[in-house]
């Protein structure tokens, strides 16, 4: 699901930076390299990133998972994203391509936030009407949802099971209606939720060397991803919760449990490591009008004849080596 297109973007006073051949593009002063660009240099520019599955070759249909804007100070900002494809950032410049993931991130926040909101909300009404209706049958006396071998109601428990079958009634009751409270702090909390903007998080770069320690084999970057945290139940919590036999093995189970938790925040993050990988085919490549280069997975604007990007030497500074 694309959840906002490129003609919801307005960037207000602001010149396109020229892409795909015509001036900087994302990468800033990297994007007209004419020797491949370490990782350390190319990151410590302020210029934007995106990135994707590193299974595909970057193409028009290949979707954006995050969009990531460096600083030049040593922070990254990513921004979360739903459908976008490199097809969605032909022709922007560097600032209109952070509005454009600014718009994204507060995208999916709602899409998660409703979505959380519409299972929690179908799970409360399932499991309300379910306690409703134990709890009718047990003000009846009739505890018509117990089962009995094979017939159902208190009538069907040999009388001198029938004190303890009520009492296991009750703790089914109360469980549910403990559970039901839970779910309802945890709606309250889904709706009282209000959008914040990622903020910058320091990054790291990681190098691995061969059995020399002298040639590097490999590098990534490291990170703090901010990702969204609703309060939500599974759908399947619900099911069949109308009929006496699934009611009665809510009542085997002593009730509803609940094990969902309530999130702290709905804001948190994630340890995130892109591997900067150089695959056999090319991670250059046009897409419409504008040219995306970088790494297996990770990927800005660039002129077109850039030379590339590659992994720092195990003697540079600022990144870590095993």
């Amino acid at each position: 699901m694309k959840l906002l297109g490129v003609g919801a973007v307005t960037v207000a006073g602001l010149g396109l930076v020229g892409c795909g051949g015509s001036g900087e593009g994302a990468g800033g002063a990297a994007s007209s390299a004419s020797e491949p660009v370490p990782a350390s240099q190319a990151f410590a520019q302020a210029g934007v990133w995106m990135q994707y599955d590193g299974d595909e070759q970057i193409g028009k249909d290949v979707e954006i998972e995050r969009i990531l804007a460096f600083d030049g100070n040593g922070n990254v900002t990513a921004y979360q994203c739903d459908g976008v494809t490199f097809a969605d950032l032909n022709g922007l410049s560097d600032e209109e391509i952070i509005e454009f993931a600014k718009q994204q991130d507060k995208a999916v926040f709602e899409a998660e936030k409703q979505a959380a909101i519409d299972s929690t909300a179908e799970a409360i009404e399932a499991w309300q009407q379910c306690y409703d209706t134990l709890k009718a049958e047990a003000d009846a006396g009739t505890y018509d949802s117990m089962n009995s071998y094979g017939a159902y109601g208190i009538e069907a428990v040999p009388e001198e099971e029938r004190a303890a079958a009520i009492e296991e009634f009750q703790t089914a009751l109360d469980n549910t209606k403990n559970s039901l409270d839970i779910a309802n702090e945890g709606q309250a909390f889904n709706e009282a939720a209000e959008y914040q903007e990622p903020q910058p998080q320091p990054y790291t770069l990681a190098l691995e060397t061969d059995g020399s320690g002298n040639v590097a084999s490999g590098e990534e970057i490291r990170f703090a991803a901010p990702r969204f945290s609703f309060y939500q139940i599974e759908a399947g919590d619900t099911t069949d919760l109308e009929s006496p036999k699934t009611r009665f093995r809510v009542l085997v189970d002593y009730g509803w449990h609940n094990d969902a938790e309530i999130p702290e925040s709905a804001f948190a993050t994630s340890d995130e490591a892109i591997g900067l990988y150089s695959p056999n085919y090319s991670t250059t490549q046009t897409v419409l009008d504008t040219t995306f280069g970088g790494y297996s997975g990770l990927a800005t604007v660039v002129n077109e004849g850039h030379a590339g990007f590659t992994w720092d030497a195990p003697d540079a500074e600022g990144i870590e080596v095993d």
